[in-house]
């Protein structure tokens, strides 16, 4: 289903946005505090525009783990019940964090 290759193949994508992304994350904090750029453009992209696709990413980047570790653990016989586990799972997980970020 969508373990295996293809959940590596999102990983290895999703993995180098979400280390851009991380590092614009540094750079604006550190544009906001040690003024290396626009105060206020650093603090309009930290706080308004990175915090979302970071969380998203993240998001993404931590299924495999989370399927990865259920998968050691045993916990269910067939693989296609725990992928639809594994994303379901880190997919609520997401929308909660969606939700705190705009609360």
């Amino acid at each position: 289903m969508l373990g295996g290759k293809f959940l590596n193949k999102i990983d290895k994508f999703g993995v180098w946005i979400l280390m851009l992304l991380v590092l614009s994350f540094v750079l604006t904090g550190y544009g906001m505090t040690k003024h290396i750029m626009d105060p206020v453009l650093a603090k309009y992209i930290h706080t308004e525009l990175l915090p979302l696709p970071l969380l998203i990413f993240f998001c993404i980047h931590i299924i495999k783990a989370v399927r990865n570790q259920l998968k050691k653990w045993s916990v269910f016989k067939e693989d296609r019940i725990l992928d639809m586990y594994a994303y379901s799972l880190v997919l609520i997980i997401t929308f909660i964090l969606i939700w705190l970020n705009f609360r």
